[in-house]
């Protein structure tokens, strides 16, 4: 259907047309999907992979945490923490001991995280003796006013529990950076209402950043630990930083989801309400893949280039000679010389075919100027025919004049033999035809049996017998007058008036059978007969017989013909067997 809308082209821009068409496109389209598939196929394993790491590492650093919180618990259950009473009772050297204890405390349970107290007290002044936060990173800090410092407050209100802020680093520092305190109110556990400190745990981040580290994830992934308003609490950027992922995306799998070509996968913590996001490059995950599909699409466009060079090498080799062929076959006219071209000259199968061309354009107009030939001789035979055909008009008219003269004479027996011969004469020669009806084959061999009636002076009798229904079929003509001269010649011919002849015509459809029979006295060799019929023996005697069976058998097959057999009253039978055909269209007769 696709080449019935193109408009006429030659086989070589058709085929390479077929090739591109129905080959390469689909080829590359299968590329082009299986490629995508593919890439979509290694997405989803490495996302489902993961996804299940970022998990992982966040139970991880929920457990950091979760130590945090467990240490702020022990530290506040100690005596000194609920031992500490405040006013002006106590002597600096208490106060001084309480100190020192409780920074050992704190000191003891301090390691990459630091872990201070902030004790609120009416005079600050009494503990001039303890350094504060803008000189020390850890230890116990007097603060009068708590809202000096906002974060201390909202601790305050959490009654005891614990939370997560993002805070300005304690002690002296030339490059301040934020970090991650973890902040609990130390509440007085007898009556559980008055508020004795705050313990604060700083620089969780560099905890959390460390198990962040430990996982290793493909090159050029971003890691962020964030809080619920997207503050970055550990990670790829500075604390405090934000950190927003993209909101127009393609939802890979739960949790995992594709923009601007990163794949991004989180993991949201319900204990301490933060989220776990990796940010990966897809060019670190699937960066092998699309190398080794640049080098499958720089293969495949060699293999289209080795492709359409083949196919113009093939084209210019094959397709291009075919079709100057076909066209040269289109223009060839019988009875003219084609244009040779050089393919002929080629020693392969192309070379053979334009050979075998010029060899058929000749030998057809050789035949052509044979049949001209034919055609002038066949002209100049009917020319001789019309010739030929005045004598047998004119040996007509001359037996008619002798056989009105014989019986104007008184010699009715001459006439009669005169119009026996004449019958005999006209069917024989028939205007050229070589198939007639049964009713003139009859006719024609009684005309013979009279004549020879007359020589023999009766020797003989003759009887036929054949429905009339059959007299219009067709046979060769004069195969019975060859039958009967050999019943006269070899059988009833000297018999003194006791010879017969029988002709018997019948019909057996789709077959005609035709016996002659007489009862000859004289020994019959039958099978010289049957070698007379095959050819085998000598040419000179039977010529009549071989001639009928031959005449039948070239005309319908090996199937029918003459054969003879004994008679088993005496004599010799000769049967003949024909199609029972109407008309020559009927059988591979061809007409005269």
């Amino acid at each position: 259907m696709l080449f019935r809308t193109l408009k006429p082209q030659r086989f070589i821009h058709k085929a390479i047309l077929f090739v591109i068409v129905f080959l390469i496109v689909p080829m590359l389209l299968i590329f082009w999907f299986a490629s995508d598939k593919a890439s979509l196929a290694i997405q989803q394993q490495a996302g489902t992979t993961l996804s299940e790491l970022s998990k992982q590492n966040h139970i991880t650093m929920d457990k950091v945490m979760d130590s945090v919180d467990q240490t702020t618990v022990s530290i506040l259950r100690t005596g000194l923490m609920q031992s500490r009473s405040e006013g002006s009772t106590l002597t600096l050297k208490q106060r001084l001991e309480w100190y020192a204890a409780t920074e050992k405390l704190l000191k003891d349970a301090s390691s990459q995280v630091k872990y201070s107290l902030f004790v609120v007290t009416e005079n600050s002044s009494d503990y001039y003796f303890a350094p504060t936060t803008d000189v020390s990173e850890a230890g116990v800090f007097f603060i009068e006013d708590l809202r000096d410092k906002p974060w201390l407050q909202d601790a305050v209100k959490d009654g005891g529990g614990g939370s997560v802020k993002i805070i300005e680093p304690f002690g002296f520092n030339l490059k301040p950076q934020k970090t991650v305190a973890y902040v609990r109110a130390v509440i007085d556990l007898s009556d559980g209402s008055n508020t004795r400190g705050i313990l604060v745990a700083t620089g969780i981040e560099s905890v959390l950043r460390a198990e962040m580290n430990s996982i290793a994830l493909p090159v050029g992934t971003k890691e962020y630990l964030i809080d619920a308003r997207g503050n970055v609490l550990a990670g790829s950027q500075p604390v405090a930083s934000t950190f927003f992922m993209p909101q127009s995306s393609r939802d890979l799998l739960p949790n995992v989801f594709i923009a601007n070509s990163h794949m991004y996968i989180y993991h949201d913590s319900v204990s301490y309400a933060n989220r776990l996001v990796y940010d990966i490059p897809l060019d670190s995950l699937i960066g092998s893949h699309r190398d080794v599909q640049e080098i499958i699409r720089i293969t495949a466009l060699c293999y289209f280039i080795v492709i359409l060079i083949f196919l113009f090498y093939f084209g210019r080799s094959f397709l291009h000679p075919m079709a100057r062929l076909a066209s040269l076959t289109r223009s060839y006219e019988p009875g003219a010389r084609p244009m040779r071209f050089n393919e002929a000259e080629r020693k392969d199968e192309i070379g053979h075919v334009y050979r075998s061309f010029y060899t058929m354009t000749e030998r057809l107009n050789q035949l052509i100027e044979e049949k001209y030939v034919m055609e002038i001789k066949q002209k100049e035979s009917e020319l001789m025919l019309m010739h030929s055909q005045i004598t047998p008009h004119l040996l007509y008219n001359t037996l008619d004049s002798i056989y009105w003269y014989g019986i104007r004479g008184g010699v009715p027996e001459v006439a009669d033999m005169v119009r026996d011969l004449s019958a005999l004469l006209r069917i024989g020669l028939s205007r050229g035809k070589e198939v007639i009806t049964i009713r003139e084959e009859l006719n024609h061999v009684q005309a013979y049996l009279h004549l020879q009636e007359k020589r023999y002076q009766r020797s003989f009798q003759f009887h036929i017998e054949a429905e009339e229904s059959i007299g219009d079929y067709l046979l060769p003509k004069v195969i019975l007058q060859p039958l009967v001269e050999n019943s006269i010649l070899h059988g009833v011919g000297k018999m003194d008036g006791e010879g017969e002849i029988w002709i018997d015509i019948q019909l057996s459809e789709p077959e005609l059978l035709i016996i002659v029979e007489d009862n000859g006295f004289r020994p019959v060799d039958f099978e010289r007969i049957e070698s007379l019929l095959e050819g085998t023996a000598n040419v000179d005697r039977g010529f009549g017989i071989r001639n009928v069976h031959k005449r039948i058998q070239l005309r319908y097959g090996d199937e029918y013909g003459l054969a003879y057999s004994a008679r088993k009253e005496g004599g010799v039978k000769a049967s003949i067997r024909l199609p029972a055909i109407r008309s020559l269209d009927e059988s591979p007769i061809s007409p005269e």
